[in-house]
């Protein structure tokens, strides 16, 4: 029985020695970076394009065809505008940007570095708009 106790013993200890040694070898990091803040604001708003594409829609199909009320004509048209902002934020990006750069943290250029932080900047003013325009959306739906 004592032996039986040791052995468990050795095993977790070298298991443990083993899980060491592997998180030495790979080193982990817990900051984010500025690539990663910026896809993470682009993900959080991809859903969203659908909400923006069923709002604007529902939208349309309540509106009177002979005398459009001019307040969901506007809330229509931010609505397509904030999606059309988006679709070419995200042409553009993927444009000035590798996949590398992107998804596997290649370290950028200091001219690529500027350039994420405009693109950073844009991808919070976009969040905005799509934002709003979405909320103005649902109100005009109530």
């Amino acid at each position: 029985m004592k032996n039986l106790i040791w052995l468990g013993l050795v095993i977790a200890f070298m298991g443990s020695c083993n899980n060491k040694e592997k998180s030495e070898a790979v080193p982990q990091t817990t900051e984010i970076t500025q690539m990663q803040k910026v896809v993470a604001v682009h993900d959080a708003l991809m859903p969203k394009m659908s909400t923006i594409g069923q709002l604007s829609g529902k939208i349309q199909a309540s509106m009177d065809v002979e005398n459009p009320d001019s307040t969901k004509v506007r809330v229509v048209d931010e609505l397509k505008t904030a999606n059309a902002a988006m679709m070419d934020w995200m042409k553009n990006f993927g444009e000035n940007f590798t996949f590398e750069e992107i998804n596997k943290g290649v370290p950028l250029s200091e001219e690529k570095q500027e350039l994420l932080k405009s693109y950073e900047n844009s991808v919070l003013q976009l969040q905005k708009q799509m934002n709003m325009a979405i909320e103005n959306g649902k109100k005009v739906m109530e």
